[in-house]
């Protein structure tokens, strides 16, 4: 799959997502839905995310990268940080919803998020 194929897949991807997040807000009552319809907006939720974040993230690190850095590798570590950032966003705003969401929950939930890049970023392929 080359870069643009990529691209073209990864916008219209996260442009379905967007207009799942936008029907159920828009088109479901929230006290009368079950919670299917809830895993189904945060599902939509982190996939719309991770695709906006990957996107803006690779775009980010191709007008700012140094000339010798591989394109994949930007494709790659875009992902996983669009990936660990929408998990962190979707935690959260669950977390929210629950009224479970406290300053330290979330110190938490940025400290698990930076561990992980953390590991994934040091990590070396053997």
């Amino acid at each position: 799959m080359t870069l643009r194929q990529y691209l073209i897949l990864m916008a219209l991807a996260t442009l379905v997502a967007w207009a799942a997040v936008l029907v159920i807000l828009t088109g479901v009552d929230p006290e009368r839905s079950t919670i299917s319809i809830f895993v189904v907006l945060y599902a939509a939720l982190l996939l719309a995310s991770t695709g906006t974040f990957a996107i803006a993230g690779f775009l980010t690190r191709f007008h700012l990268a140094r000339a010798g850095m591989l394109r994949s590798r930007q494709v790659v570590a875009a992902f996983r940080q669009a990936l660990l950032l929408s998990i962190l966003f979707v935690t959260a705003l669950f977390l929210r919803g629950a009224g479970l969401l406290s300053w330290w929950n979330a110190i938490h939930l940025a400290a698990a998020t930076s561990a992980a890049e953390l590991f994934f970023a040091t990590a070396r392929a053997k």
